[in-house]
Parts: structure tokens; sequence; C-alpha cells
């Protein structure tokens, strides 16, 4: 640090007391609105952290707590492990190589509600036990439904990798010796204590639980401490022996992986190969391996690769929010630079004469620099409270991407750590000093006898060089928004938005004094000479008035930008989800279930629904996640003939909605989502490779469902390939004439006691999807409010700050005989202009941003295909509150020229 900066950063220091912390003091409305400018930028990036990383931190833990010692898995692409792999692994052990059966799933807890259950004041101790927790659950009570995760294991090989610490079990003899032969009987469940505990369950209680759409009456015979797997995905875990689930979940012979120990000096005998190299298992063993094979359609891998494929699939969701909070925090720079700069037209002649006793430049600038430092502090500190509470509502965006894509997992509650402490703290304070930057070194380098002499005169600089300068930038941005994505994530489409907003901030001039030339006429024939005084003002004063006018503009063009993007998919999606709910009625699973993929019926429910006389057609949708190379996807299937004669699936580039359908059934093909097209650069009479198997591509449609990509097959065909003819939701289409309401109580009583299941009718999910649409950007719309509001007031700022510059000017104009009506009219008219021109520039660079966030980020981000349609009701009142509030701003500066002390002000003629 210089002498000169360490020295005034010294409180005891009187150039800076003042300088800075006395004009500070005085100034609190000034201060704080500096403060919120920066304090908002910092929360949303502290908020987005905070949230990405408790939400994966939850889901992290959950998964190491699962995968316990294990280093490698033996998983499958898509269809679940043959139990016969055990017996390849076999000569492996031998070697050293401890391997365990898994079968990990998710699955819906019933249990009767009943309300006498109580629980003791602080939660923690005993519960008394529901009436019916020793016979099985009375069919009349309604039932609770709870996620749970359930993990059957060999109990016996299990103890290599996960550590069981048992609270309790079943006593077997009444003088208390523990019988562990009761955790194998075939109907034993164990449960978390915690967990059991706020269920009102204990040993001997009786639970059911529904897994694959099998639902099987266990009993309780053990409880687990609360470490280990029993903390996992918040402790709503069971466990059992892997033999137990096989027969009560329709699992005889299937595994969901094997977790693999392997020595770590093996590890380092050879590095792992990809997993499809030659079709072998990684050579970690050297000759151990030798003539063992991986089953067709599975992988060999690290338990910490789940982690970063969640990661992988936050990655955009994160970006996007982070580059709505540069736009915030672009506007608290602009903030920044304007309150500094008011400081120094406040106290120049105190510069002034501190300069002439001979008070080194260095120093004026390191106390200019000081007070930067010192907002850039203040608003980081407050930011970062602010993040912490922010972060709720994005957690739970986040939480609901986690759940919707593996596992039931609650995030973990926010906590601040040092390294995002450090984050925010180094936002809002590097930015804050480069924003007080330029007006320190102004004020560090003007003449004492300028800085002195009131009403400091600047040279207008003539703009053409800058509008060379914006042309430049956007052609660059027309050049960079067609380079592809790095990762997945569109750099080249924030590089273009930020030489736009560069282009747009560097003719500000030029549109101020356009905006000036244009409307003087008008406002001297409106208004007279105090009209024509107000034209002439701004471009005297264009490198103040230019930069209050791009703060604005900035804000404004991204508000006009989101509106257009956010009203054109809005608009797009309801569209698509009008062509594609063209069902009646559809039937789902249980409501308890996160994860849609794990809410199944059995085939038999669509047989007995097609029994039901008002019942035209049934469509067996089934879905899940799979990976395709090393991403992961939805796979999915359906009766692609029904489909075909209902239209459902609004096809790109085909006249006939079923065609593809139709051609998909007879090459034995698939139809994949445009997402999956763009990402993987597929198209329509490609080959792919899903799981082992290969497929046809005989169409692509449009779904703005998934953003990893779709690959959906004809359920004979999904069968065939797969084994899996479980369904996760029918869609039901009814006879013509009858009525959905009645339909759909019908339903419900035969199916809904029977099958847990539920009905849902079109009109409601198309509701739905749109209200989950619209509550997705509320965070967005937020934000830009906050950004425009921010804008404002710095049009607040930068007129105080001209009227602070010309207070010799507006002094010779009231003693010539202006009064101070007409003063503060020329002064409001003024900020209408500003405002005028920023709003103008901003619906300008609205349009283009919205083009690069509609064609280049959303396209490169998630693969989507938006048309574009403009909000037209939406962006004029915006616009209009937008104009108003600038010409509104200029009513207290107005004030404080009428308030000008004339005599004081031209004592220096």
């Amino acid at each position: 640090m210089s002498p000169g900066l360490s020295s005034i950063l010294n409180p005891q220091s009187s150039i800076l007391k003042a300088l800075v912390l006395r004009p500070i003091q005085r100034e609190k409305t000034r201060t704080a609105l500096t403060i919120a400018g920066i304090a908002v930028g910092v929360a949303v990036v502290v908020a987005i952290q905070l949230a990405n990383q408790s939400a994966l931190r939850a889901f992290r833990e959950s998964v190491d707590a699962i995968a316990g010692r294990a280093n490698y898995q033996l998983v499958p692409d898509v269809a679940p492990l043959d139990e016969s792999v055990l017996f390849q692994l076999q000569p492996l052990w031998r070697e050293g190589v401890r391997f365990a059966p898994v079968i990990d799933i998710e699955g819906i807890l019933e249990l009767p509600v009943i309300p006498s259950v109580a629980r003791d004041p602080g939660g923690r101790g005993a519960m008394h036990e529901p009436r019916t927790a020793t016979r099985a659950p009375d069919p009349s009570l309604t039932l609770g439904m709870t996620p749970i995760r359930l993990l059957a294991v060999d109990l016996f090989s299990d103890l290599h990798f996960r550590d069981y610490r048992y609270a309790k079990i079943v006593t077997g003899e009444k003088n208390g010796v523990t019988d562990y032969l009761a955790l194998f009987e075939p109907d034993s469940i164990i449960l978390p204590a915690p967990f059991a505990r706020e269920h009102g369950l204990t040993l001997g209680s009786r639970i059911t639980i529904n897994v694959l759409g099998h639902r099987s009456t266990l009993v309780v015979r053990g409880l687990l401490e609360a470490e280990g797997p029993a903390t996992a995905f918040n402790g709503s875990i069971a466990v059992c022996d892997i033999s137990v689930a096989q027969r009560s979940f329709g699992m005889i012979g299937k595994l969901s992986r094997v977790d693999l120990l392997v020595p770590e000096d093996s590890e380092e005998s050879g590095r792992p190969a990809r997993p499809r190299e030659a079709g072998r298992m990684p050579a970690l063993l050297g000759n151990a391996w030798r003539g063992f094979s991986l089953p067709p359609g599975t992988r060999i891998e690290r338990p910490s690769r789940r982690n970063e494929r969640v990661e992988k699939m936050l990655r955009a969701f994160r970006v996007n929010l982070f580059a709505l909070a540069g736009v915030a925090l672009l506007v608290g720079m602009f903030l920044v630079y304007n309150t500094v700069l008011i400081s120094i037209l406040r106290r120049r002649k105190d510069v002034g004469m501190l300069k002439t006793v001979g008070v080194a430049p260095r120093q004026i600038f390191a106390a200019f620099l000081a007070e930067g430092l010192l907002f850039g502090v203040a608003g980081s500190l407050l930011g970062i409270l602010l993040g912490r509470l922010l972060a709720s509502g994005i957690l739970a965006a986040v939480g609901r991407t986690v759940n919707t894509l593996y596992v039931s997992s609650s995030p973990e509650a926010v906590e601040l750590t040092p390294g995002v402490i450090a984050l925010g703290m180094a936002v809002g304070t590097i930015l804050s000093l480069l924003s007080a930057l330029q007006p320190a070194l102004e004020a560090s380098r003007v003449r004492p006898s300028a800085m002195i002499r009131p009403g400091l005169q600047q040279r207008v600089r003539k703009p053409r060089a800058l509008v060379v300068a914006a042309i430049v930038c956007f052609i660059a941005s027309a050049f960079v928004a067609r380079l592809p994505p790095v990762r997945g994530i569109a750099v080249a489409g924030y590089v273009a938005v930020l030489l736009v907003v560069a282009g747009f901030s560097l003719l500000a001039p030029a549109t101020v004094l356009a905006t000036s030339r244009i409307f003087s006429p008008l406002l001297t024939r409106a208004f007279g000479i105090v009209g024509r005084l107000a034209a002439v003002s701004l471009p005297a004063s264009l490198r103040r008035t230019s930069v209050a006018g791009a703060a604005l503009a900035l804000a404004t063009g991204m508000m006009v930008a989101v509106a257009l993007m956010v009203g054109s998919f809005r608009e797009t999606v309801r569209i698509w989800v009008n062509q594609t709910v063209s069902s009646d009625l559809w039937l789902r699973p249980s409501k308890g279930l996160s994860n849609s993929q794990v809410a199944l019926f059995r085939p038999e429910v669509a047989e007995e629904l097609r029994k039901v006389p008002f019942v035209a057609a049934v469509d067996r949708v089934r879905g899940k996640d799979v990976l395709y190379g090393d991403t992961l996807i939805a796979l999915g299937s359906g009766d692609f003939a029904v489909a075909a004669r209902r239209g459902e699936l609004p096809m790109i580039g085909h006249r006939r909605p079923g065609g593809p359908l139709t051609e998909a059934i007879r090459q034995n093909g698939v139809v994949v989502s445009e997402t999956f097209s763009i990402k993987f650069d597929k198209r329509v009479g490609n080959v792919i490779e899903v799981a082992g198997h290969r497929f046809p591509i005989t169409g692509i449609y449009r779904d703005y469902s998934n953003d990893r990509g779709v690959v959906a097959m004809d359920r004979a065909l999904y069968i065939r390939s797969f084994g899996d003819d479980a369904i996760n939701t029918i869609v039901v289409y009814l006879k013509p004439g009858v009525d959905h309401n009645k339909a759909r109580i019908a339903l419900e009583k035969q199916f809904g006691p029977k099958y847990h299941a539920f009905v849902v009718m079109n009109e409601e999910i198309r509701t739905e999807v749109m209200r989950i649409f619209d509550q997705t950007f509320t965070i967005t719309y937020a934000l830009l409010g906050v950004a425009i509001i921010i804008a404002v007031l710095g049009i607040v700022n930068t007129l105080s700050a001209l009227i602070l510059e010309r207070t010799r000017e507006l002094a010779l104009l009231r003693a010539g005989g202006l009064s101070a009506r007409e003063l503060r009219t020329m002064i409001v008219l003024e900020s209408s202009l500003l405002g005028l021109a920023s709003t103008a520039a901003g619906v300008v660079m609205g349009y283009a941003l919205s083009w690069i966030l509609i064609h280049v980020i959303n396209k490169q981000s998630f693969g989507w295909t938006i048309d574009f349609h403009t909000p037209v009701a939406l962006i004029v009142a915006s616009l209009a509150v937008t104009f108003l509030s600038s010409a509104l701003a200029g009513l207290a500066p107005a004030r404080l020229a009428a308030r000008i002390d004339i005599a004081a002000a031209l004592k220096s003629e």
C-alpha cells in the first residue's frame, strides 16, 4: 500500500475526516442509496452461491453416506443389474477386491394419520406409539405419504462398506440378549431412530412401503443411531436385507448396482479405462480383471460422478442467475461513480484549499478512493446479510431441480461459509473501488484554482469517436454470437451481451445529444426560454448526463430484453402445452414422491382402465433418466399408435404430426426432443446408441419439459430392449360426450383406494404448468425492478451533481430574471429529456439483447427454440413507469436549484 493511501486510510487522518467521513454522516440518504445499490448485486451473487452449495452439499453428503467406503460402483445405464454379475465378480475377492450388491431406490412410506399421536415438547424424546402400530393399517384411515429412500444390502458383506450403529434391536429373550437374526426375517425393516421418533414408530411397529408400484407391510425390528447411512437424505431412509427388498418389491434377481472396494495399491496399478473401451473392466488389478467383460449396458464409475452430474445439470441455471446479478452490479457501479463524483463537487473548495496548502494529489486521490472503499465494504456486508435471506427462495428452485433429477433430498440449512463471505466482500469492494477510480483521479488532477472557483466547466467532447467505438462493439457482438458454447455454457452469448451493453453505453452521449436537438424546438414552443435552456443544458454537461443515461438505459434495456424473452417463452410454452396436453385425464401414482420416475403403476392397472366403459383409449407413459455418453438424459416410452392418432407431439419439419411416430414403430426407431438434437448434433436418419442398443431417429419434436434432452420410443420396443414394463402415468382419452369431472370422480373412486392413484384433468395440468412458469421468473422480475429503481435514483444523483457544477450558471440565470418556479421547471424538463433518451435507447438495446437471449444464450444453454412474441401491454406499462419515474426524479434536484444563494454563488465574479 502506498504511503499516501496508508496515511489516508488511518481513521485519525484529518484529510479522511474532512473529505469523506463527515460528509458521509451528513448526507445519510445519498450514502444509504449508494450502499443499497452495491448491496443488491452482492446479495444476488451470495444468494446464488449459498443456495447452490447448500443443495449440492445435501445431495453430496447423501451420496457419500450411502456409498460408504466404496471407491467404485458397477452401475447399469437403464435396466436394473442382473444379480448373476456377482458370480462373475467372485474371483476378484481373492485379489482383495470387496463387492456388495445394493438396491437403492426411492419409495413411499404410508402411515395412517392419527391425531392422538403426541410428541414431547422438544420433538426429540420418545413418542407415543400410534394405536395401529402393531397391526396392519386400517384402510379406512387417511394415509400420510412420506418419501423414503430404501437401501437394501447384504447385511453380512455390507460391513466392509458401511458402518451401522444400532440404537436398539428387537430383543429375542427377556434377559435382554439382542437377536440380530431377527433382522433377516422376511418382513424386517430398520429405521433411523430420529426418523422413527418423528413418525411415532417403535420396535415392532408395522409400516407399509410402496416401491415401484409394489406395496408391502414390514415390521420395524431395528433402530439406527444418526450416523453413516442413517444420515442420508435427511434421515428419511430405511435399511433392510437385500432378500427382503427383492421379495417384497418385485425385484427378484435384480440389483440397483454393485459397490466395489478396490485396494489403493491396486488402483495405482492402472488407470481406469473409459466405460465402453473394448467392453472390458478397467485394469485396476492387472491380471485379476482378465477375462472379465462388463455386462452390456453397464459401466464402472466413481460414486462422485453422480455429484458431478448434478453440478453439471445446475450449471446453466446458476450462470443465468449470475448474469442477472451482473446487471444489478453494473447499475450499482454507476451509482458509486455518481456518488463519489458528487462528493468531489460538494467539497471542491475544500479540495482546492488542501491543494493550495500543499496536500499532495495522491493524498486527494487516496481520500476519495477510500470513500469508494467504504461504500464497497458497507454494501458488501449488507449484501451478504440480504443474500443469506434471499438464498432461501433460490434454494427452493435448486432443491426442486435436484429432487426432480435424482432423489428427495431436502437441501440443508443455508450456511454462510468463509468462502462465500470472501466472495461477497471481494465482488462489492473491488467493483466499488473501480467505480471510484475515475472521479478520484479527476479530483487529484484538477488545478486548485479550478476547484476553488465555483461552477467548474467541462469541455464538451464530440461523441463521434465514441459512436465509431460503439459500431465496432456491435459488429464484434454479431461475430461472437455465432461461436459455439463452452462446456454447455453460452460464454459467447454472455460476451455478446456485454459488447451490446458496452456499445449502447458508448452511444449514450450521442443519444443525449440527438434527443436534445430533436426536442429543442418542441420544448421551446411549449415552455419558451425555459424549454430552450433545458434542451441545451444536457449537451453542455454531456459527460455527466451520459453516465446517468447509460445506467438507466442499461436497466431499461435489460427489463425490455427479459420481458421479451420471458413473454416469448411463455407464449411458446402456452401453445406447446395446449398441443401436447390434448388428452382428457391423467391417472398418476402417489402424490408423495418428488421424483416421478419411481412413482409407478404395474401393467395390469392400464389393462383394468381400458375396461372402464367411458374410456376410449389409454397411453401408457414411462420415463427414466439414463446416461448418453456421460450426460444424463431422459428416456421415455409411450403407445405411439395412440399418440400418432391423437397428434400429441408437435413435430419439427413434418406436416403430419403422427408420421414420425408411425415410422418409429415400423423401423424400431425413436423420436428425440429438439434439445437432444441440438446438444448432440443429431438429425433425422442418424442412428444413436442408448444403453447398448442402437436406434434410428425418425423424428424431432418440441419439448419444454426437459432441458437435458429426451429420447422417446414405442412402449413395445422399450419393453423388448430394457425389460421394464412399469408405467409412470396413464393418459386417458374419454369417449365423446362424457363429462370430464364425473369421469374423474368415478376413476378416483375405483383406482384411488386400490392403487393410491389420483386423477388430474388437462385444464389443471395446463394451469399448473403456467403457474410454475410464472413462479420461476418471479425473482428475475424482482431483480430487474430493483435495478431500475436504483438507476432512476441515479438520475437524482446526476442532476444534483449537475446543479453543484452549474451553481454559478444557475445563479446568473436567477440574477437575470429567471424565477425559482421557472428554474424548477427547467430542471424537471432536463430530467424528462434524460429519461426519454435513456428509455428510447433501452428499448432498442432490449430488442437487441432479447435476440441474443432467445437465439444464442437460451438455445446454447437449454436447446429450446422460442418463437418471438412481444408482450405489448407489459412493455408499454414498464416503459411508462420508467419514463415517469425519471421525470419525477427531477423534483428533488429542482428544489435544490431553487435554494441556491445567488450572492454567494456570484461572489467570485
